[in-house]
């Protein structure tokens, strides 16, 4: 129960993006998250959920408070967008919310409520948080449907093969 990372609630695509360009093209793969933080004019509590997210993608690691890109991270920069897609697509579907999601919606169609009972069932605390549908809606919104994971008719949503 509750053995898949939860993907942070308020980590969003374009941040992720912005954190792994920066890495790349601003320290050549590897700074302090300070100094990361100070060229992205951000505090580094505001860049927590993107350097979360990118972790658990997989596009970097953080050792000692040095975040480093990995190959993968690497990879997924330098891919076209339809390449891009199809690598963000496989990694989701390991991170949750987007596997109960996209299994859930293979054989039928769900709305939010029905993720939430599901992930509630897993063990999944985070379901518990404040405002957890519209943090879901946004999430599945903008990385599941990117992916080509989920697409949503009307207040469900179903699975992309």
């Amino acid at each position: 129960m509750a053995d898949l990372p939860f993907m942070p609630l308020d980590a969003r695509f374009a941040d992720v993006l912005g954190l792994i360009d920066t890495l790349v093209n601003e320290f050549g793969g590897q700074a302090d998250i300070f100094m990361i933080a100070k060229e992205m004019e951000s505090d580094v509590d505001d860049i927590m959920p993107a350097l979360n997210a990118a972790v658990y993608l997989g596009f970097v690691e953080v050792r000692d408070g040095d975040i480093k890109i990995t190959e993968s991270g690497k990879e997924f920069l330098n891919a076209r967008i339809v390449d891009r897609k199809r690598i963000l697509r496989q990694k989701l579907l390991d991170l949750e919310p987007f596997h109960t999601a996209y299994n859930l919606g293979l054989s039928k169609p769900f709305t939010i409520n029905d993720l939430i009972e599901e992930l509630n069932k897993e063990g999944y605390i985070e379901v518990r948080e404040p405002g957890i549908a519209h943090l879901l809606e946004i999430l599945l919104a903008e990385w599941g449907a990117f992916a080509g994971i989920l697409k949503k008719k009307g207040d469900e949503y179903i699975s992309l093969p």
